[in-house]
C-alpha cells in the first residue's frame, strides 16, 4: 500500500491513512458493527460497499481509514463534497431498482427515510422555481461535510477516533474545503461532547439532529 504524506500514526500501531479500494470491505464491517438499525445498514453490505467505493472514486471525496498492524480497518472517517451522498443515492435508483424495491417493502426505517428524502427533493424544486434566477454571491465558502465516522467497539477509547478525525479534517482542508458540516442525533451524547472536544461548533437542529460546523 502506497505511504502518503497524510499517513498518521495512532495509538497501539494503528495508522490512519487514505481509503484504498482493498480496504471497502473492513470499511464496510466496520460501519455495520458501528451502526446498527440505521438506514444505510439496514440497506446491506452490498449497498455500503458501493457507497464507500462511491466515495473513494469521487474526486470530492475525502475517505480515511485506521487501520491496525495487521491491516484490518478498525475505523474510517468519509465525506468531502456535501453532494456526493446524493449523488450516490440518485446513481443507485437505476443501478440497483430491485434492492431498494424490496428494502421499501421489507424495512418499515428504509421506507420512511426514502419517502422523507422524496418530499425533501420535491420541496427544493419547488423552493428553486419559485425563487427565481437569483445569483449566487461572488465569494463562497467552500463547504464539505463529514458524513461518517466510526471505530470498532472495541477500539472506543483509545484515541484512534481522534486520530481520524484530526487526519479527515487536514485532508479536507488541502483539498480546498473551508468549512466542515455534520449532523448527528441529539440523543447521542457521547458523539456531541466528541466533536466538541475537536473544536466543531453547533449551528442549529435539523429534525431530531443536531448541526455542527468547523471553520478550517
Amino acid at each position: 500500500m502506497k505511504k502518503t504524506n497524510n499517513d498518521i500514526a495512532a495509538d497501539g500501531a494503528v495508522k490512519v491513512t487514505e481509503a484504498q479500494d482493498v480496504h471497502i470491505q473492513g470499511m464496510v464491517q466496520c460501519h455495520i458493527k458501528s451502526f446498527p438499525g440505521r438506514f444505510m445498514t439496514e440497506m446491506g453490505f452490498h449497498w455500503l460497499f458501493a457507497l464507500y467505493l462511491f466515495f473513494i472514486k469521487h474526486r470530492g471525496g475525502i475517505c480515511r481509514v485506521a487501520v491496525d498492524s495487521e491491516g484490518k480497518v478498525v475505523g474510517l472517517a468519509v465525506g468531502g463534497d456535501p453532494h456526493i451522498r446524493d449523488e450516490f443515492l440518485s446513481s443507485a435508483l437505476f443501478r440497483y431498482p430491485h434492492l431498494i424495491f424490496w428494502k421499501f417493502i421489507s424495512k418499515r426505517l428504509v421506507r420512511r427515510v426514502l419517502l422523507q428524502k422524496l418530499i425533501k427533493k420535491l420541496y427544493r424544486k419547488r423552493t428553486a422555481a419559485h425563487s427565481g434566477d437569483a445569483k449566487a454571491p461572488s465569494a463562497v465558502v467552500r463547504p464539505g461535510s463529514l458524513l461518517s465516522i466510526c471505530v470498532l467497539p472495541d477500539g472506543k477509547g483509545t484515541g484512534v477516533a481522534g486520530k481520524l478525525i484530526e487526519s479527515f479534517q487536514l485532508a479536507c482542508k488541502a483539498k480546498g474545503y473551508e468549512r466542515l458540516t455534520l449532523s448527528v442525533v441529539s440523543e447521542n451524547s457521547r458523539a456531541v461532547a466528541f466533536y466538541k472536544k475537536h473544536g466543531w461548533r453547533q449551528s442549529g437542529k435539523s429534525g431530531e439532529s443536531i448541526v455542527f460546523f468547523l471553520d478550517l
